[in-house]
This record gives C-alpha cells, structure tokens and sequence, in this order.
C-alpha cells in the first residue's frame, strides 16, 4: 500500500482516518522546527543566507497551515483554534508572515499588514567580546500604540511550543516531549 504524505491524491480518507490526518502536518512542522533550531546555533557564529532564510520562513508556513490541517481532520476542534490564535500573540505573527510572504500584500493581517523581518546588527555583541555574531535576526508587528519585537528564532520556539500544548491540551498528542531538540 502507498504511503501518504498529504494532498487529495489516493483517496486519503481510505488510507488514513481524517481525524487523523492533520498529523503529517504536525510531523512536518517539528521538522521545520528542528531545522529553524539547528540554524539558531550556526547564527551565533556566522550570518545566515537566503536559503537560510527561506528555512525559516518555511517554518512559519508549516506552522501556520498547521491551524487548516487540524481544522479539515477535527472540525469540532475549530473554536479552540480560533481562542489558540488570539491568545498567542506569537501564532497570529505567525499567520501574519505565512500569509505576507504568500501573497504581494497583506489584506487581512492579524496583527500587522506592514510586519518587518529584518536583520539587526548588535553593537554591544561586538564590544561585549563575546565573540558571537553580531548580526541577528528580528520580527517587529504593530501592536496596538506600540511595536512588538521578536528574535526570530524565539518566536518559531514559542510558536512551536503554543501548537505542542494546544495538541496536549486538547488530548490530540499525549507525547510529554518539547518540541525544542
């Protein structure tokens, strides 16, 4: 029998119960995440390239289209999801820059249609010698009067961690592991 991996082909509802079928999208985003973790270390020695970067954004994607995954599989569970994304800050930053770099513009932003990833160069790293890099990695939304900022790997940890206990929470997963290797 074929292994499913997600989309519509193969009939998946034979293959896989669709209570079920939101955890192929779980599996993916924890290896995003693992991905994104593994970048945090090699960014305090030196800076990130573009394919560094589309990682981590890739992250945020999976993150994100985890909310639809788990909606089609339990739609019983859509509420919750929606209390999940205005609690979490962090997860409607999340949706915020999956749907931003999904399309040229944001129209109905969570937060902020004009949200920024940008790199920032810390002068103290410098003359702190502690010989890490300087250069760092940043998200800021509009948050009311003010501005929220984020390092980006904080926030891919937070938001990794709010959908581990949202799927304990809610009985989906029993597993007691972080999602942080």
């Amino acid at each position: 029998m074929p292994q499913w991996y997600g989309g519509s082909a193969l009939n998946p509802d034979d293959l896989i119960a669709p209570p079920e079928q939101w955890r192929g999208q779980w599996c993916r985003t924890k290896r995003w995440y693992a991905r994104v973790d593994a970048l945090r270390r090699e960014a305090t020695q030196h800076e990130l390239d573009a394919n560094d970067l589309d990682t981590i954004l890739a992250f945020f994607q999976n993150c994100y289209h985890l909310r639809d995954w788990i909606s089609a599989s339990r739609p019983d569970l859509t509420n919750r999801l929606d209390d999940l994304f205005q609690s979490y800050f962090e997860m409607g930053a999340c949706r915020d820059i999956c749907n931003g770099f999904k399309h040229k513009r944001l129209t109905r932003p969570t937060h902020d249609r004009d949200f920024n990833l940008y790199i920032e160069y810390d002068y103290l790293e410098i003359m702190g010698g502690g010989g890490s890099n300087p250069i760092k990695y940043r998200a800021a939304f509009a948050d009311g009067e003010g501005v929220r900022k984020f390092d980006c790997f904080e926030l891919a940890e937070r938001c990794a961690e709010a959908w581990r206990l949202f799927l304990r929470d809610t009985g989906l997963e029993t597993d007691s592991e972080p999602v942080m290797a």
